[in-house]
């Protein structure tokens, strides 16, 4: 369902944000001698330079039993890969701000999950080339849960919405045949671009769906059934 809407403009600014840092990523991902000297790849930190520079010197050190040749390039390795950590240190600053968000989506799947729902992930595979796959999932977005017919009512969706931040991205709820009510709802729909709701066979008032109807980013409600389900929502 998810893929058949608009791609929401949240998405969309942190889309035009990924690929506008991912060039220089990309630049950067360039083989550097420096750094396989140290054993590290990028992205790559000050503090990750010393600690690998201090790793490394334990062995190669001549007072150690290693050889001076080798030390001096390992001394010299450090240095071009202290200045080059320095230098692209802060040219990645959306993996530090998008963090947050992840944090609070995993959370939010974990939940879901647990109660015996379904969470779906949109992933952006292309960034692996240019971040390399352990900064892949940084940029994951969670676009729909599926809770129908699961034992879940106002408390749980209290506690999604305590991590209203990993639910921006989110355009698809399921929560037909639940105990869920307005008091929940309005908590969770309040921090996303929602554009699908199914709340058929709920207590969410008809007031309530009406509201939720008439949002601009909404394509449809699912009410209960009858007159009310086909209503144009537009």
């Amino acid at each position: 369902m998810a893929d058949e809407l608009d791609k929401p403009v949240a998405a969309s600014a942190l889309d035009a944000a990924i690929e506008r840092n991912a060039g220089i990523v990309k630049r950067s991902r360039r083989k550097r001698p420096f750094l396989e000297v140290l054993g590290l790849s990028v992205p790559v930190t000050p503090a990750d330079v010393r600690h690998a520079f201090l790793e490394k010197a334990k062995e190669a050190h001549p007072d150690k039993g290693g050889d001076s040749q080798q030390f001096k390039a390992l001394q010299s390795a450090f240095e071009e890969a202290l200045a080059f950590a320095q230098r692209n240190g802060k040219r990645l600053p959306w993996i530090g701000l998008q963090m947050p968000l992840y944090i609070a989506q995993r959370e939010i799947v974990r939940l879901v999950e647990s109660w015996g729902g379904r969470a779906e992930v949109q992933q952006l595979d292309w960034l692996e080339d240019t971040i390399g796959q352990d900064f892949t999932a940084i940029a994951d977005r969670l676009v729909e849960i599926d809770l129908t017919g699961c034992e879940v009512g106002n408390t749980e969706l209290l506690l999604l919405a305590d991590h209203s931040e990993g639910l921006q991205f989110l355009e698809v709820l399921r929560l037909a045949n639940t105990d869920v009510a307005d008091t929940g709802v309005m908590k969770v729909t309040a921090a996303s671009n929602l554009r699908y709701l199914d709340v058929r066979g709920t207590a969410v008032s008809r007031q309530l769906r009406k509201q939720l109807a008439r949002l601009p980013q909404m394509h449809r409600v699912e009410g209960e059934g009858g007159w009310f389900d086909w209503l144009p929502w537009r």
